[in-house]
């Protein structure tokens, strides 16, 4: 319901934003994620390995000292990487665009401001997942997050662009001072400045792989999107802002699916879990595939009516972005097994490896592309772990015939995605092979559906 409820919120600030100031507003969004994620340093994963398990026999107090030493390295990153962040938005004038029709030392503080309230707002809810509070812990989708976009549209309505940071801020700051009342209620939080520095460490190097390999992506692709802004206009943004939001309805099985498949893993045997495994791929591939297939033969009409005809320009970004999130979900579930088993080598080798290709190639093509350049390097970015994990565990596939074929539709849809072939053989052609693959796919795959 949340999630439905945020979908509607999002289309409804798109019209009243329109496509500049949705970019405005989608670049500080985009800020804001980067920033609460490299403000992490990765204690988040450190807190599921301290907190959770053997180790949840602890005591209260013991509880409570690891959590607080997470809390306060949180806010010292924070309030360092805040004075990061001025600094580059302010003296050093980069990431917003020139030409603002808002002041850009008003944006700056919008900016820095909620980029700061979300990082501290983040860690509470992984403290109160840890504690087994899943009633509250529902209220951030449910409540929370269509809260921030109904403020902020309540603030565009009346003052645009400003209102709607304004508004978003607020609602930051009352979750997190929510957030604070209930996480203290947990367990006797011991009364300290300074976290437990030895604490600090074990929590901090416990989850630096997946914390480096996760921030190293959001930092390429930060600057990639200020270049898109900067060099092609604050719009394009705007429109990449509409794929995103048409994105969340093609994560929403697989996201489900792929916690499920994780424990699925943790306790199976070895043959049960490769299994299980195989079956999990192919059939969240084949429903993003023909979900794709679908939104293709409609997305001119689903844009116009949700977004209007002036976002017209959006349909290639989105078109590849739910592409993307298709990758991205075969990725999901092809590194679930080594994070299982806790092999993370791997995982940080093809993650950082598509970061590093998409770094390069978005600095050479967005000069002259614009948000082409982008859209190239972000696809490099969800295909190359892909690629990696494939040929990787080539071998251990019991139906290679059927993930190859998987592996065909894909490409045979990925033109379709990027240029408008409407109306030409070529465009029939791959068409005919993609939808050939997902029928012959599809009927094995189909019962392996929950509830079937």
């Amino acid at each position: 319901m949340g999630r439905a409820l945020g979908f509607g919120l999002n289309l409804l600030l798109s019209r009243s934003l329109g496509p500049t100031g949705l970019g405005l507003f989608s670049l500080v969004l985009t800020t804001c994620q980067t920033f609460e994620l490299t403000a992490r340093g990765g204690v988040d994963y450190g807190l599921s390995c301290e907190l959770t398990g053997a180790a949840a026999q602890r005591s209260e107090l013991e509880k409570a000292s690891v959590a607080e030493s997470a809390l306060r390295i949180v806010q010292l990153s924070t309030l360092v990487l805040a004075t990061a962040l001025w600094i580059w938005v302010v003296p050093l004038e980069g990431l917003l665009p020139v030409g603002l029709r808002i002041s850009r030392g008003g944006a700056a503080v919008a900016l820095v401001l909620i980029a700061a309230l979300e990082s501290l707002g983040g860690l509470p809810w992984d403290l109160l997942i840890i504690a087994g509070d899943t009633k509250r812990v529902a209220l951030r989708q449910g409540l929370f997050a269509p809260l921030k976009l109904l403020v902020a549209l309540a603030g565009a309505a009346s003052f645009g662009v400003t209102g709607a940071l304004t508004g978003y801020g607020l609602a930051s700051a009352a979750q997190l001072l929510w957030l604070q009342r209930i996480c203290r209620r947990l367990w006797p939080w011991p009364k300290r400045f300074w976290p437990n520095w030895q604490q600090a460490w074990v929590l901090t190097r416990s989850g630096i792989a997946l914390y480096g390999t996760n921030a190293l992506a959001a930092l390429v692709f930060l600057p990639l999107v200020s270049e898109v802004a900067n060099n092609a206009g604050i719009a394009e943004v705007g429109y990449l802002r509409v794929g995103q939001i048409m994105v969340q309805l093609f994560t929403l099985l697989p996201g489900a699916l792929t916690p499920l498949l994780f424990l699925k893993l943790r306790g199976a045997s070895k043959d049960d879990s490769q299994v299980s495994f195989e079956t999990s791929l192919r059939l969240i591939w084949w429903l993003g595939l023909a979900a794709l297939m679908a939104y293709l033969l409609i997305d001119q009409i689903l844009i116009r009516l949700f977004f209007g005809e002036v976002y017209l320009a959006s349909l290639q970004p989105t078109r590849l972005l739910v592409l993307m999130a298709v990758l991205d979900s075969v990725n999901q579930v092809l590194h679930t097994p080594l994070l299982a088993s806790r092999r993370t080598r791997l995982f940080a080798i093809s993650q950082n490896s598509g970061a590093a290709l998409a770094a390069g190639l978005g600095w050479w093509l967005i000069p002259s592309m614009g948000l082409q350049g982008f859209l190239a390097a972000k696809l490099c970015f969800s295909a190359l772990p892909v690629g990696i994990y494939l040929l990787e565990g080539w071998s251990r596939f019991r139906q290679t015939r059927m993930v190859a074929l998987l592996l065909l539709a894909t490409i045979a849809i990925a033109p379709l995605c990027w240029w408008p072939l409407a109306e030409s053989i070529w465009a029939f052609s791959l068409g005919g092979v993609a939808a050939f693959v997902l029928i012959l796919e599809g009927q094995p795959l189909l019962k392996h559906l929950p509830g079937r």
